[in-house]
C-alpha cells in the first residue's frame, strides 16, 4: 500500500514516528499522523483542519492532555465521570503543583522526586506506566525505558494507527484517486471511532463529520 502514497503523505508517515519518538511514546497512532500531518499546513486536508483552527501546537497540547499528560492522561469523558463524583482533577493538579512543584503528578513516587535533579523532567506518570503495561490493546503510548521511544530502533504503529491509514486507502478508492494523499490520511483519520482519536479532536473542538464535509467541500472547490 506505501507505494500508493504520494512524496507528502509519506512524509506524513515517516514524520509520525517521528512526533511519537519526540513525545517518548511507545507505539505510533492516529495522534502522531495528525501531527505529522498538520507539518503539511498547505496541502489539502491539512489546510482545511489549519482553517478551522487547528495548529501543530494546539494539537501538541490536545495530545499531550490526552495521551501524555494533563489531566493524568485521562480523556474528557474521564474526567467528567470524576468531576460527578465531586473530584475535579485539574483542581487536584492545581493544588499538588502549587505545593510540590510543577511536573509533580508526572511523577512516579517520592522516591523519584527525591532524586530528581532541579531543572529535569519529571518521570513517567505511575497512569502513563500502568498504560503502557496494561496487556491486550496494543495501544501503548507511555515507554517503559530504552528502545525506540529512547531514539533507538523502530517504533511500531498502534492498530488504530493502521487502520487510519486502510481508511486512507480507502478514501483514495472512494473517490477514484490514483494516488494517497495528505488529503486522504486526514480524512482517514476523522473517520477513526477509537476513544483516543476522538478525545483528540474533542480537545481540538473540531466535530470529526463537520471537518470531513469541509475537507471534501475544499477539494472539489480544488479541483
Amino acid at each position: 500500500m506505501f507505494e500508493r502514497f504520494s512524496g507528502e503523505a509519506r512524509d506524513v508517515v515517516v514524520g509520525a514516528q517521528e512526533e511519537a519518538r519526540a513525545l517518548r511514546h511507545e507505539r505510533i497512532g492516529t495522534e502522531h499522523l495528525l501531527l505529522a500531518a498538520l507539518r503539511h499546513p498547505d496541502e489539502p486536508g491539512a489546510a482545511t483542519l489549519v482553517r478551522l483552527g487547528v495548529t501543530r501546537e494546539s494539537c501538541r497540547t490536545a495530545v499531550s492532555r490526552v495521551a501524555g499528560g494533563g489531566a493524568d492522561g485521562l480523556g474528557p469523558e474521564d474526567a467528567a465521570a470524576l468531576r460527578a463524583f465531586g473530584i475535579d482533577l485539574d483542581e487536584i493538579r492545581r493544588r499538588t503543583e502549587a505545593t510540590f512543584g510543577p511536573g509533580a503528578l508526572d511523577g512516579p513516587g517520592p522516591e523519584a522526586a527525591r532524586d530528581r535533579e532541579p531543572g529535569k523532567p519529571w518521570p513517567l506518570s505511575a497512569l502513563e506506566r500502568l498504560r503502557g503495561e496494561g496487556g491486550g490493546s496494543g495501544d501503548r503510548t507511555a515507554p517503559r525505558g530504552g528502545g525506540a521511544a529512547s531514539g533507538k530502533g523502530h517504533i511500531p504503529f498502534a492498530p488504530r494507527a493502521k487502520k487510519a491509514l486502510e481508511l486512507s486507502l480507502r478514501e483514495a478508492v472512494a473517490l477514484r484517486d490514483r494516488r494517497i494523499g495528505v488529503e486522504h490520511v486526514v480524512l482517514g483519520l476523522l473517520r477513526s471511532d477509537d476513544r483516543l482519536t476522538r478525545a483528540v479532536f474533542a480537545h481540538l473542538d473540531v466535530d470529526p463529520g463537520r471537518a470531513r464535509a469541509e475537507v471534501l467541500a475544499d477539494r472539489r472547490e480544488a479541483a
